[in-house]
């Protein structure tokens, strides 16, 4: 066991080791990183609207039409994927989402002067909802395109720094904390037209499989949609953010459960030396189940109790995110569909559980012994969802394809390269890009890079593998005991 652990731990320290300052943060980490926090203002503050996701005794008004809205988006774009690109390309689309939740941002704080209410309140909601899924779209579109450490890397540093600016954001004043929120998407909408997202989207990187969508569809909802419903669930229960926001800690812990998901979630899939997802699905899982067990024995309102519960939900929300990317660069999908089934069952899911959790607490007294059958329950959900996680076995089935037969001779060749060599995971990327023919252009495009990286990135290969000019790494790929391989 103990050689196991240092194993494990080796694997981490070259994983981190091989992770440049480019990787870890860049323009699309920090497009992604606005639009969640966005999310987390408008959701989880009062700095918008007084009703927050556990606000119970509104019945979550923002959130749950903004998840109907979301969900008028991402249903859509997976039954018509390539329909929903080629419509994504046209500038005025890219750029109306991001207007619509800028201007949405605006109606919801009038309605919370209380100058007009419904039915304008879910009107602004869904709108805003619609333009939120839009851009999660979007971004998935853009991670799909990283190389596997580099997207779980920079996922993890757009939600460091969502929930850092969420928690500078709401410890301002509310005027100007408002005035940040609306500028927000107009940011991201920047962000999104100078990137070219969904400019070039119309096929995946790869060629896509022969995915059978019904069977897709039902293991997400079994897998993401189940585990969502049961964090939310248990959240809705024994978490009201009522309090502390009053206290102003909120924001704070926030920050905290984010670090505390990061912890648990990547930790385990960077512990072999492949990512290791079905390592961190497991480790997600036990973690979430060891939450639920805690929460009713801390007491309600307590700062351990809080930064549990929000623990819960940062690590669902994380882990989601990680293994939909994951599954999309694997196997060549397109990314409407996989996001828009996937992340559509995890917003369903949690507004589901959300809603459930706020109805059960309403209308039945929680005794202990109701509360130990309904975390029994949530318990078995948690099962449930690892039962039906997305690993490579089961994706391959539902790909009808054998595990080898995607493998292909020119990847094989550079990786045998790279590990003779001992050429980083973007070393590698840069040497396979360039025995494509990419010029430095499109290499820096491909992978979001300032020429200059490029340049260091080449002259530290061109030094690795003792060669001068590109023809010569393409000579190296194509040398006999490659073809052997084959």
């Amino acid at each position: 066991m103990e050689a196991g652990i240092v194993e494990r731990m080796a694997a981490l320290r070259r994983h981190l080791k091989a992770v440049t300052l480019a990787d870890v943060f860049d323009v699309r980490a920090l497009g992604f990183a606005l639009t969640l926090a966005w999310a987390s203002i408008v959701f989880f503050s009062t700095t918008v609207h007084f009703s927050t996701r556990n606000d119970v005794s509104h019945f979550n008004s923002v959130v749950g039409f903004s998840s109907v809205g979301m969900l008028a988006v991402l249903l859509p774009a997976a039954l018509g994927p390539k329909r929903f690109a080629r419509a994504m390309r046209a500038p005025i689309m890219r750029a109306l989402a991001p207007a619509v939740m800028s201007v949405s941002t605006v109606v919801l704080v009038v309605i919370d002067l209380n100058f007009f209410t419904q039915p304008w309140c879910s009107l602004s909601s869904m709108a805003a909802g619609a333009g939120l899924g839009v851009l999660y779209l979007a971004w998935g579109e853009e991670f799909r395109r990283l190389a596997p450490t580099q997207a779980v890397v920079e996922t993890a540093s757009s939600f460091m720094l969502a929930a850092l600016l969420f928690a500078l954001v709401v410890a301002l004043p509310r005027p100007v904390g408002v005035v940040a929120t609306v500028l927000l998407p107009l940011a991201v909408g920047l962000v999104v037209l100078a990137r070219g997202v969904w400019k070039d989207a119309a096929e995946p990187a790869s060629a896509p499989a022969p995915l059978r969508r019904g069977a897709f569809s039902v293991r997400a909802l079994l897998s993401l949609g189940v585990l969502s419903f049961a964090e939310s669930f248990i959240r809705a229960l024994f978490f009201n953010a009522s309090p502390i926001i009053s206290e102003g800690s909120y924001p704070w812990l926030f920050l905290v459960a984010t670090m505390a998901s990061i912890a648990f979630v990547c930790v385990p899939l960077f512990s072999a030396d492949g990512l290791d997802v079905a390592a961190a699905y497991r480790a997600a899982v036990l973690a979430l189940g060891f939450m639920f067990l805690l929460l009713p024995i801390l007491d309600l309102g307590s700062l351990p109790a809080d930064i549990v519960a929000l623990t819960m939900y940062a690590t669902v929300t994380l882990l989601v995110w990680i293994v939909l990317v994951r599954i999309t660069g694997l196997f060549g999908l397109v990314a409407p569909f996989s996001f828009g089934v996937g992340w559509g069952a995890h917003v369903a899911g949690s507004l589901a559980g959300t809603f459930g959790g706020a109805l059960l607490g309403s209308f039945i007294e929680l005794a202990p012994r109701v509360l130990s059958v309904v975390e029994l329950g949530c318990v078995c959900l948690l099962f449930l969802a690892y039962l039906f996680l997305f690993t490579d076995r089961s994706m391959t089935s539902l790909l009808g394809v054998r595990p080898d037969s995607r493998r292909r001779p020119f990847r094989e060749r550079c990786e045998r390269v790279a590990r003779e060599y001992s050429l980083t995971p973007r070393e590698q990327e840069i040497m396979a890009l360039v025995a494509k023919g990419r010029s430095t252009p499109r290499i820096q495009k491909a992978l979001g890079l300032t020429a200059g990286t490029v340049n260091t990135h080449l002259a530290h290969l061109y030094r690795k593998l003792d060669v001068h000019d590109k023809q010569e790494i393409i000579d190296l790929l194509e040398r006999p005991q490659a073809k052997s391989e084959q």
